[in-house]
């Protein structure tokens, strides 16, 4: 890195290897200097109850962050707390890749939660593919329904006019088939008579 990247990325005396954790550790470095003035002069109790709150909120997640805790530490023995009720400072990440005993299980827990949500996905493509295949399905059936020639619930009225209809007019043509054979025989219609 050249000379003015190093100054670039540094903070407090550490380098960091981008700038979202630069700005991290500068908003972590304003934070010590707001505490640090509030716990000027304080007894080493306060300064506890600032370290504990300060542990608990999770407001430390770079190494400047962690000095200053571990500074604050030191600071507390100094004034005579007792190191027991210092609680130590909970780093929250892993500096050796080796597995241990202990981290398979945890390991083990984090591959079951991606197993579970790979088959939460894979269930819920399967129902969506369900679901389309349903909506193509009675599509289908309304297009079959409303082109098709029997009559059924959409149609039946207009199926059941037509065939009237059909009827009606073909008893017409047999009407006028049949005055006209009377004519002929010279047999007069009970119409005529009328």
């Amino acid at each position: 890195m050249e000379e003015g990247s190093v100054k670039r990325y540094t903070v407090n005396g550490f380098q960091f290897g981008s700038d979202r954790d630069r700005e991290l550790a500068e908003t972590e470095y304003s934070s010590i200097q707001y505490i640090n003035g509030k716990i000027a002069n304080r007894s080493a109790e306060t300064i506890l109850s600032v370290y504990q709150g300060a542990i608990e909120r999770k407001m430390f997640r770079t190494p400047v962050g962690y000095a200053y805790l571990h500074d604050l530490q030191k600071q507390m023995v100094s004034m005579g707390l007792p190191r027991e009720k210092i609680p130590p400072i909970p780093l929250m990440q892993v500096f050796d890749n080796s597995v241990y005993e202990e981290d398979r299980p945890r390991r083990e827990v984090v591959a079951n939660k991606r197993k579970k949500t790979n088959e939460l996905r894979e269930k819920n493509r399967l129902l969506i593919i369900a679901n389309i295949i349903l909506i193509v399905l009675v599509i289908a059936l309304f297009a079959i329904s409303l082109t098709g020639s029997t009559p059924n619930m959409l149609n039946y009225r207009s199926a059941i006019i037509n065939e009237y209809s059909s009827w009606e007019q073909e008893l017409s043509v047999r009407e006028g088939q049949i005055r006209e054979k009377e004519k002929e025989l010279g047999i007069s219609s009970t119409k005529e008579t009328e």
